[in-house]
């Protein structure tokens, strides 16, 4: 009888620390974000490299995405033509939920990010 009383107390211990905020989302540095980033699909299509990454393999096409200072970004872009050229739009990111959005110079969101990892050599996103 004892235990029955206890149940509660030992399943709400395994709930509390579900309910905890996870400090991960504060430890990304933005600052590193402001280069030129290619993407690394052959880790995966949510990996990028910076521009002078030495081991990336001849593609047809990669994403590249150029942060400036002051938010300020350039993305490649794909033509049906299969020609390549560079938009500017701008950054955005909410450092609560480390959510990084790229936005096309006509105010539309053309990619939602969350960033799992940022480092010197290495952005990884997850698709928003």
């Amino acid at each position: 009888m004892k235990t029955l009383r206890l149940l509660p107390l030992l399943l709400l211990s395994f709930l509390l620390p579900s309910c905890e905020k996870d400090d991960r989302t504060n430890d990304i540095d933005i600052s590193l974000l402001e280069k030129t980033w290619i993407q690394s699909y052959e880790e995966s299509y949510d990996t990028y490299r910076p521009s002078d990454y030495k081991d990336f393999p001849p593609s047809r096409y990669r994403q590249v995405f150029i942060f400036k200072g002051n938010n300020i970004c350039s993305y490649r872009v794909l033509a049906p033509n299969d020609a390549h050229y560079y938009a500017e739009g701008r950054w955005e990111f909410n450092k609560n939920d480390n959510i990084l959005q790229i936005i096309s110079s006509e105010s539309k969101v053309l990619y939602r990010y969350k960033i799992v990892e940022l480092s010197e050599d290495i952005l990884r996103v997850e698709r928003e």
